[in-house]
């Protein structure tokens, strides 16, 4: 484009024409634009007028005046640029993307006006009857740019139905900005002609009726809380908004109908539910060619006499014996699985690997006959046949239905079968497969869920934008997946749910005439399978091998009767994936989510990430095996608490533990991101009315995954992560073999009483259950604690005073008072006397301490409380590079001459200079924050390691409570001088550090031990009984 530049006028050459550009027009933002003379042509030497007026402008020549907003200043091809380069406009007008039944146009930059002239059905309105008290509106209504427009084909015609504006979650975070995001919305919803105005930063969104806001002079919103959707929009258009479509009513009326006529157990219930929701969903999508007229839901409509008259059989005979065998003819039982990266996984590429099932095989009518279903059931299975028409189509399907799906059905039957290990809520799936990160993964990527039940960690993804939209598509009658997505099970019908909520996720592949049987067989085969040659191990048989990226997966519980596993692996013969079955789950841990554990360790790539559901017995459990071949090979990078009653099936509590597979043997561990989620979005009873302004759990995926995308330094003690009471950064050594791994701990009494966690209300017959389970795995950790620590002190020990300087020094902190922490903030911990380990008293300036020749510790040590009605004689160990108050004592298990001949020697080495030529002045200003050894000062370079400190602090704890230290038994350093322990040793006399270690290991767990039973009972006095 040319500008010539005239006063106030400019001429432009457009698309081959001379335009009178006058800027001097009132309306702020617009021009008057004059045709001149055809640049390109000899004959158009006259310059001619132009009469019309339009309200957004228009790149043709006119007989008129017309008015560009402010980007088409630039040139109006701005606007129609945008609509070209997305591809929205075709030789046979605008079409948008396809948005179920609708179409939609991304845009930002066109104005309405521009969108009126380019084809869209409708009138640009003269003005807008809204007061914005927030936002403030061009002076023309045809100037507003919406974000997203929606459109409905109705013929030829072209009608817009609704406006989206999409903002960044960090400019709706006040009312205020709420406010003014809604009315923009409103002004472009009035300037089209359209009721259905939404604000929306991505994850909340806010459906408003324009027309209603407009009569009322306010924001007035629809009844609407799902998440945008084509079923969502649908039901707005149509005036169906809201819940009516909750498929909660339909479940529970078929399992109402189906549990009278047959008492069949709830599965068979839930699977006959399935069946019929799939001959619906199929007769509503599939073409005539593929499901003819006479094999659809709509044929069994008639009544019944009607019925006999034409097919001689009721409809329930006619189904059983011909759409019934039709379905399954479409949707065969038996297929090899003929991907070659999904064999590989399971060591299988040489080997076959067939799917054998169906969508279908769970009629309850048929099940309660032995043969065929008698016709007594005819009644009854019309009236399911009316409720699903009643209901009615299943075209459009929204992700909110299909999620909800089986989970209103679940929420029915958990309290008579344990149908929950089929599902885990929505709720948590959708957290989970947020902090996965899906859509960083590279193609060819491979996501396994080794408990798949009805695949919602492996389906859900494919609806949601941020995760694996359009992951599975076809192509020449084949099915192609960016990400391979493996589900497995061991259950034939729960394979059956899973294929079928499949086919509900394919919805619109499904509806596509060009997406053949075939290949959605394929993929279910390929997606979905069914490993049961041994149908007590299932997927444990065929452990993948450092070749999987994500493991999403909730694995079963069992502790009691999980022996069975085991005695299968012994019997095991030959190698499965390139491993002895028996060797490969030798990790010593109880359960079979232990068994899991290590099948999820070893099938992680290196950096492969894992997230799996887990109970708090196994975090709590003092499985050191398991947990330190767990270590070994993964990092614990996230451990999030789930509140009790999340899941349908369970009252007891229940964690996301999140592992990464170690990239190198030597790899450094970050800190652990641990959070308490308290809310997940919807009520936790038997109704799980939707919340989604309490949700914590997905505030804590957003923080995990921007912790993910920003590790933090090195943290050294329990640090709230981004200003969230919810959310903690843990040092990795928390996380250790001989550590819990649950999170609560690194809360404070009083933190968690300022999070308000409600008293929970559980049923009398859980409460029960999950007491004795609690106290049979307590009573038998107690037992193995009580041989462990037996088997470990009945050898040979010696007694050992603290006077003795020559394995001990002893000395008091110094003196810091409260106002010298507030008057000189800084990074050094200061500890005085508490009763937690984790509790400092503040922390202080570093130049404060060398002004006052205080030097904060240059090694580990064990400290004593000295004062203090409840603390006195508690004893910890303490980390390097911290200071300690005057009321505490410090015990070191080293001479005053091992640490000085310690620092003489690395300050030689630091200076390159022989180390008697280090003196004693020399040595005293060593400090630890500069010393280049600093780092490394750890139990494995200390001055002395005949005592171990660890053990030392055992010991001296047991010394002190044999001594009956109370309050007015002050424990300073002559009285602490004055403590004998007693130390382990070997034949020869010396000093057993071993066996001191391993005693040290198993105080810990007993201490594990003793926190968990005081956590029961605290939860069994503050529970109550429903």
């Amino acid at each position: 484009m040319n500008y010539e530049n005239s006063d106030m006028a400019t001429n432009a050459v457009i698309l081959g024409h001379i335009w009178r550009v006058d800027t001097s027009a009132d309306e702020p933002g617009a021009c008057e634009v004059r045709l001149g003379r055809t640049a390109s042509s000899q004959d158009s030497e006259h310059p001619s007028d132009v009469t019309a007026a339009t309200a957004s402008g228009s790149l043709h020549p006119a007989p008129d005046t017309v008015w560009l907003d402010a980007v088409t200043t630039r040139g109006e091809g701005v606007s129609q640029e945008e609509l070209a380069k997305k591809g929205y406009l075709t030789s046979s007008g605008i079409r948008g993307k396809r948005f179920g039944d609708f179409e939609l146009l991304e845009l930002g930059s066109t104005t309405v006006a521009t969108l009126a002239k380019a084809g869209l059905d409708f009138t640009v309105a003269a003005s807008v009857p809204f007061p914005c008290t927030r936002y403030r509106p061009p002076k023309k209504p045809g100037l507003t740019r919406p974000d997203s427009v929606y459109l409905h084909r109705v013929g030829s015609r072209l009608l817009p139905v609704a406006v989206a504006e999409w903002k960044d979650k960090s400019r709706l975070r006040s009312e205020d900005e709420d406010l003014e995001a809604a009315e923009q919305a409103v002004v472009a919803a009035l300037s089209m002609g359209v009721n259905i105005a939404i604000t929306t930063d991505g994850r909340r969104f806010r459906y408003i009726d324009a027309a209603a806001s407009a009569a009322a002079g306010e924001i007035v919103e629809y009844q609407e809380v799902r998440d945008l959707a084509p079923g969502v929009l649908a039901d707005l258009y149509r005036g169906e908004s809201g819940l009516v479509r909750d498929p909660k009513a339909l479940a529970e009326n078929v399992w109402q109908t189906v549990w009278h006529a047959t008492k069949a157990e709830p599965k068979d219930c839930l699977l006959t539910f399935v069946e019929i929701f799939m001959l619906k969903f199929l007769s509503d999508n599939l073409p005539f060619s593929v499901l003819p007229a006479d094999y659809r839901f709509d044929a069994l409509l008639p009544d019944e006499e009607s019925f006999v008259g034409q097919k001689g059989k009721t409809q329930i005979e006619y189904y059983v014996s011909h759409i019934r065998p039709k379905i399954k003819e479409i949707f065969v039982e038996r297929l090899p699985v003929d991907d070659k990266v999904v064999r590989a996984v399971f060591g299988l590429e040489n080997e076959s690997l067939n799917s054998t099932t169906s969508i279908i095989n769970g009629f309850a009518f048929l099940r309660s006959s032995s043969n065929e279903a008698p016709s007594s059931y005819n009644r009854t299975f019309c009236e399911i046949l009316q409720s699903f028409q009643d209901f009615g189509a299943l075209t459009n399907i929204e992700p909110e239905f299909k999620l909800r799906l089986y989970e209103m059905f679940l929420r029915r039957s958990a309290k008579q079968q344990r149908l929950g290990q089929f599902f885990t809520p929505r709720n948590i799936v959708k957290a989970m497969i947020k902090m996965a990160q899906l859509n960083k993964l590279a193609d060819d990527a491979v996501v396994l869920d080794p408990a798949a039940g009805v695949g919602g960690f492996l389906l859900e993804p494919l609806l949601f934008s941020d995760a694996l939209p359009g992951n599975v598509r076809f192509e020449d009658g084949k099915p192609h997946q960016r990400v391979k997505l493996i589900g497995v099970d061991v259950d034939k019908d729960t394979n059956i749910l899973a294929k079928a909520n499949m086919l509900l996720h394919l919805a619109e592949s499904v509806r596509d005439p060009s997406t053949t049987p075939s290949a959605l067989n394929q993929a279910m085969a390929n997606t979905f399978i069914l490993l049961n040659g041994n149908e007590t191990l299932g997927a444990l048989e065929y452990p993948p091998r450092d070749s999987v990226d994500v493991i999403l997966t909730n694995p079963p519980y069992v502790t009691q009767g999980s022996a069975i596993y085991r005695k299968e692996m012994e019997h095991s013969k030959g190698l499965r994936n390139g491993v002895f079955l028996k060797d490969y789950y030798d990790n010593g841990g109880l359960g079979v989510e232990a068994l899991f554990l290590r099948y999820i360790s070893g099938a992680l790539r290196p950096g492969g990430i894992a997230l799996v559901i887990v109970p708090l017995g196994l975090l709590n459990r003092t499985a050191r095996l398991m947990k330190s071949n767990l270590l070994s090979e993964c990092n614990i990078v996230g451990s999030i608490q789930l509140p009790r009653g999340a899941f349908f099936n369970t009252a007891q509590p229940t964690y996301i533990l999140i592992l990464e597979k170690r990239r190198v043997p030597n790899q450094h561990r970050p800190a652990v991101f641990c959070g308490l989620a308290r809310t997940i979005g919807e009520t936790l009873d038997h109704e799980r009315v939707a919340t989604p302004g309490e949700n914590d759990l997905a505030d804590l995926a957003e923080l995990f995954v921007h912790f993910r995308a920003n590790p933090a330094s090195k943290v050294d003690r329990a640090t709230p992560y981004e200003g969230s009471r919810i959310a903690k950064l843990v040092p990795s050594a928390e996380f250790g073999a001989d550590e819990r791994w649950d999170v609560i701990r690194h809360w404070s009494d009083d933190e968690y009483v300022a999070l308000g966690v409600r008293a929970e209300t559980i049923d009398t017959a859980d409460f029960i259950k999950l007491a004795e389970d609690t106290l049979v795995e307590l009573l038998d950790e107690l037992r193995q604690a009580r041989e462990e620590i037996d088997r470990l002190t009945a050898g040979e020990m010696t007694s050992l005073s603290l006077s003795n300087s020559r394995y001990f020094q002893i000395r008091s902190g110094v003196r810091i008072r409260n106002v010298d922490l507030r008057e000189n903030p800084g990074n050094i911990p200061v500890y005085s006397v508490f009763t937690r380990q984790d509790t400092i008293k503040g922390r202080i300036a570093h130049n404060w301490l060398t002004e006052r020749y205080i030097r904060p510790e240059l090694f580990p040590s064990v400290t004593v409380m000295a004062t203090g009605a409840s603390a006195v004689g508690t004893v910890f160990t303490r980390e390097n590079g911290c200071v300690v108050t005057d009321d505490v004592v410090l015990v070191q298990p080293w001479s005053r001459r091992d640490e000085r001949d310690w620092l003489r020697y690395r300050l030689a080495k630091k200076l390159e200079v022989p180390a008697d030529e280090i003196s004693d002045e020399e040595l005293d200003e060593v400090d630890p924050l500069t010393f280049t050894s600093y780092d490394a000062v750890n139990a494995d370079a200390l001055p002395s390691e005949q005592i171990d400190l660890n053990y030392l602090a055992v010991a001296l704890g047991r010394t002190i409570a044999q001594g009956g230290y109370l309050y007015e038994a002050k424990l300073y350093t002559k009285r602490v001088s004055q403590l004998s322990i007693e130390v382990p040793v070997l034949a020869d006399g010396s000093f057993d550090i071993v066996r001191q270690r391993q005693i040290a290991d198993a105080a810990k767990r007993l201490d594990n031990i003793r926190s968990r039973l005081e956590e029961a009972g605290r939860w069994s006095k503050s529970v109550r009984l429903a």
